[in-house]
């Protein structure tokens, strides 16, 4: 089962039950990733979950990360000297108080109230690209829809040109693979695209890059070379892809489950639905990776220093202790405390935009398209990676 917590040919909500079989079973399950990496996937319940994604013994340094993992690389006769973006020195990757430093020079960005203002510009973007969808025919949803519309918005967020979206696009999805022989150079063109991109003439200067790139924070500080593509590869992957996988699971959830022609009737219900997707279905499997600096308890087990960890997130949601029966989806729920958006000092920055996005979505799509049904033979295959549970497609026939 414990690789099956990171990967494997898994159809919607199968990995529900294995992750939590493996909550059941105990806090900790060794896994070996595709390229030979061994870590432990912890799965525990969502007050522990909490208190792990907190714990700073439990770091998130990138320097630390990189040094163990291209240990374990060598150790298998790996001579690999560069690593995926993602592990570069953003904010993602770093302690307090390098961590604070770095979000500080990003969270005007993605504010409660940096968000509203742009949600009228998300309402015209979801919009367009609804109103382009055909009609009493089966689409996927996930390819004309919940992918392309976040790329838009954190495009236009970012300062990221309309015609390099769609290859952007591609290369995330290509780093995100999990298969060595293309994840890497995938990597490394995405970081040859951003540092063209960033150090050339044609950045927006009113762009979220641009600022970044361009201006110090109230104190003069600014961002360095490395740790503005640390921020790039960051911003752009998580803003994208986190959005698009929620979105997916929440349409698939609404259609799924029945309520699809609630929601179209009472638009009221679309926050619920989010949160209760978010608990029960959350696109993130794992928070990222972390790394102990020390001997480390978790639910009874001591694990060793430098051991690699992925907090399971799904299992958290699905906690028993924390929810009445909650393997069930239901909207009535008193309480939806989940950790899909982390916990502590690296609480996801881009969550309120990934809500807005979403409800966005689902209200368009509900009341411009009440009688929509799902078109699969059955459910549809999920991401094989050890991050991401989003749909790879989502057929639908949309009718009024």
């Amino acid at each position: 089962m414990s690789n099956l917590l990171t990967g494997g040919d898994l159809r919607a909500r199968d990995h529900h039950r294995i992750e939590d079989d493996a909550r059941e079973e105990g806090p900790l399950h060794p896994v070996t990733l595709p390229n030979g990496v061994r870590m432990q996937v912890v799965t525990v319940g969502l007050e522990l979950t909490r208190q792990l994604l907190a714990d700073q013994r439990l770091s998130k340094d990138s320097a630390k990360l990189q040094r163990e993992i291209k240990r374990q690389l060598a150790e298998r006769g790996s001579a690999q000297e560069n690593l995926a973006g993602l592990f570069g020195p953003s904010m993602l990757n770093s302690d307090n108080p390098q961590h604070a430093r770095l979000r500080a020079l990003a969270v005007k960005a993605f504010n409660g109230k940096a968000v509203q203002q742009l949600a009228p510009r998300i309402e015209e973007i979801c919009a367009e690209l609804v109103a382009g969808l055909p009609e009493n025919e089966e689409i996927d949803l996930v390819e004309e829809l919940t992918v392309p519309m976040p790329m838009h918005v954190i495009g236009e967020v970012l300062g990221l040109p309309a015609q390099d979206r769609a290859h952007v696009r591609t290369l995330i999805e290509t780093m995100m693979s999990m298969e060595p022989e293309v994840s890497q150079p995938a990597s490394d063109e995405l970081g040859g695209y951003f540092h063209a991109l960033l150090t050339g003439d044609g950045l927006d200067p009113r762009s979220l890059f641009g600022v970044l790139a361009l201006a110090a924070d109230d104190d003069g500080d600014h961002l360095s070379h490395d740790e503005l593509m640390a921020m790039a590869f960051l911003l752009v992957v998580a803003g994208h892809e986190t959005s698009a996988g929620l979105i997916a699971n929440v349409v698939h959830d609404a259609l799924d489950n029945g309520l699809w022609h609630e929601v179209a009737e009472d638009p009221e219900l679309v926050p619920r639905l989010v949160e209760e997707t978010l608990r029960h279905n959350s696109p993130v499997r794992s928070a990222t990776h972390r790394i102990a600096t020390e001997p480390v308890e978790i639910g009874g087990t001591t694990i060793p220093a430098n051991t690699l960890l992925l907090i399971n997130l799904g299992a958290a949601g699905r906690c028993p202790q924390a929810h009445e029966k909650a393997g069930e989806y239901r909207l009535d729920r008193e309480t939806t405390g989940h950790a899909t958006f982390g916990h502590g000092p690296h609480f996801c920055l881009g969550s309120a935009l990934a809500r807005l996005e979403t409800e966005t979505v689902l209200r368009q799509l509900t009341s411009r398209f009440p009688r929509t049904v799902y078109a699969g033979d059955g459910q549809p295959e999920v991401t094989h990676n050890d991050i991401m549970a989003s749909l790879k497609s989502l057929p639908v026939v949309l009718r009024r």
